[in-house]
């Protein structure tokens, strides 16, 4: 007996003795081993992107290409250089001092990102293995179009006016051929000694002519009749319905350079997608993380630009930002520059009785941007897509739902909510739903219906209730 507790307890002293060494072995793990690089491209494109390239190439900041070996100091520093950059400068680490000697000075402080640890091992897991496209994934487009490039479909609004001339034109030669018959006829009458037609007005003539052919005038009555009330109804279900809309803009941002070129993930500047019902409009503050550095457009030039400076108050010259006596310096104004705000206008409206969550779709749901505003990497100005150029995307831009009704309606919601799938098992939004449909009785049967077609749909979840888009 002796002997097995002596053999059970080497044993158990063996474990422990392994298990600490695993446990110190996780612990001692560098910020560049053990990293996801799937999640780090989106940690990467959402906190990064605007800024760096995963290659060597200077964007705002300096390219991350090699910068495991570039880093010559501490993993934790880099850890709080990200996480707190004027923080880690205050440590008085020699490498983090000679970093803000070089950069700081031309490009301003890099803001400090809400990622953990890990998260920084994932990021840093992407940019050492990046795929072979040089990491762009913000467009499926292969090149970058310009202002130029750009086509907006014509309206056809010009067409009823079209056919209002040719009907005022026919309207005219019909008037000129019944005066031309009216004094031929009474030619004929005169040269035959017959009475002329009597001297009446239009009006009094187009009576006549109407009585003595009433079935005739009574079809083509109905027929306008009928007309009118086609087109009237087809103007009527057109209210509210915009494609193409693209408002003038106080500053012209170029989504194609931002999105496509410079690869900027939308979610950046449209940062409360993932927590609001709206997507927000970037602050200017936003705008200066790269524009303290980049004051010169690859379209516009200086002119653009320079609105931003002059609504947060930058003085471009200096480097240095203004407060209300002129004065300047380097943080950023507060409550003392009384500068204009940026004026933006409204792309997407939606009617006041319409509740619309983008947390609810992109959080949970995991829908692409593209999904609802087309491929922003080929616009100049926002603007709102059409259904048949979204339908487009369907090659470009996996999980892209092809709808038939036009873009922000009712129909368009409902159809979608019909025809798009849930994963109730991998989705964690829908995991105690799930529990409760496989234990209870009635929630199983309730489940086996769904599933009769292998899927589960938006609209099985309730996504046709009213009182769920609709105050």
């Amino acid at each position: 007996m002796n002997n097995r507790l002596k053999r059970l307890k080497h044993i158990a002293q063996s474990i422990c003795v392994i298990l600490v060494f695993q446990v110190s072995g996780l612990a001692a793990q560098g910020i560049w081993e053990g990293g996801d690089p799937t999640n780090g491209q989106s940690l990467f494109n959402a906190n990064c992107a605007a800024c760096h390239k995963i290659t060597d190439e200077l964007l705002v900041g300096p390219g991350l290409g090699g910068i495991k070996d570039r880093w010559k100091t501490t993993d934790e520093m880099l850890v709080a250089w990200v996480q707190n950059p004027q923080e880690a400068a205050e440590s008085g680490d020699k490498y983090i001092k000679g970093i803000v000697e070089r950069y700081v000075g031309s490009y301003g402080w890099m803001t400090g990102q809400a990622v953990s640890k890990d998260e920084i091992r994932d990021i840093f897991a992407y940019v050492s293995t990046p795929p072979a496209d040089g990491g762009n994934t913000a467009s499926a487009s292969a090149n970058c179009p310009t202002v130029d490039d750009i086509v907006v479909e014509e309206s056809d609004s010009g067409n009823a006016i079209w056919f209002l001339v040719l009907f005022i034109l026919f309207l005219i030669i019909a008037i000129s051929a019944s005066g031309v018959k009216r004094s031929l006829t009474d030619v004929l009458a005169e040269r035959e000694g017959g009475d002329m037609l009597p001297d009446t007005g239009y009006f009094q003539r187009f009576r006549s002519w109407a009585w003595n052919n009433m079935v005739f005038v009574t079809l083509i009555a109905i027929f306008c009749l009928m007309y009118g009330v086609v087109v009237g109804y087809s103007a009527l279900m057109d209210i509210g319905i915009y494609k193409n809309y693209k408002p003038e803009q106080p500053i012209q941002f170029i989504h194609s350079v931002h999105v496509c070129e410079n690869e900027i993930d939308c979610k950046y500047c449209h940062n409360s997608v993932y927590d609001s019902k709206h997507a927000g409009i970037p602050s200017a503050n936003v705008c200066m993380n790269c524009h303290k550095a980049v004051k010169k457009g690859k379209r516009t030039g200086t002119a653009e630009i320079e609105k931003i400076y002059a609504a947060i108050g930058f003085d471009s010259k200096s480097g240095t930002y203004i407060d209300g006596e002129g004065n300047t310096g380097n943080s950023l104004p507060q409550d003392s520059y009384n500068g204009d705000p940026i004026k933006w206008n409204k792309v997407h409206n939606l009617p006041d009785h319409v509740f619309f969550s983008h947390q609810q779709h992109v959080t949970v749901g995991g829908l692409q941007c593209q999904n609802c505003h087309g491929d922003v990497s080929t616009y100049s100005v926002g603007r709102i897509a059409s259904v048949e150029e979204i339908n487009t995307l369907v090659d470009a831009f996996p999980g892209i739902i092809q709808l038939s009704k036009p873009t922000l309606t009712m129909g368009w919601c409902i159809e979608c909510h019909n025809t798009a799938e849930i994963d109730l098992a991998s989705n964690g939004y829908y995991e105690e739903m799930h529990e409760r449909f496989k234990n209870s009785e009635r929630g199983n049967e309730e489940l086996r219906n769904y599933l009769e077609d292998d899927k589960i749909t938006v609209r099985e979840l309730g996504g046709w209730e009213c009182s769920k888009c609709h105050y």
